[in-house]
């Protein structure tokens, strides 16, 4: 499913602190095409990345712990309802 509001989704990231962690594209792992951007967030407690597909629209997390030696996946996660 494509993506309609890019650019809230964008924004509202963008509120919270997140940034882009790369100019590049990677492979989605779903759809396979090269649309994957991944967002992260950094701190003192750990951090966040967030991988969206521009083409199909699936959104992954990863939480870390401080000293940010492990990532975690958040099972389930739904990047709309995260950023309400």
């Amino acid at each position: 499913m494509p993506i309609d509001d890019l650019e809230a989704l964008e924004r509202g990231l963008n509120k919270r602190g997140f940034r882009r962690g790369d100019v590049l594209l990677h492979q989605c792992e779903k759809c396979k095409e090269q649309a994957v951007a991944r967002y992260v967030i950094t701190g003192r407690t750990g951090g966040r990345d967030i991988t969206l597909c521009l083409a199909c629209g699936d959104a992954r997390s990863w939480r870390s712990v401080a000293g940010l030696e492990q990532r975690v996946e958040d099972e389930g996660f739904d990047l709309r309802e995260f950023l309400r």
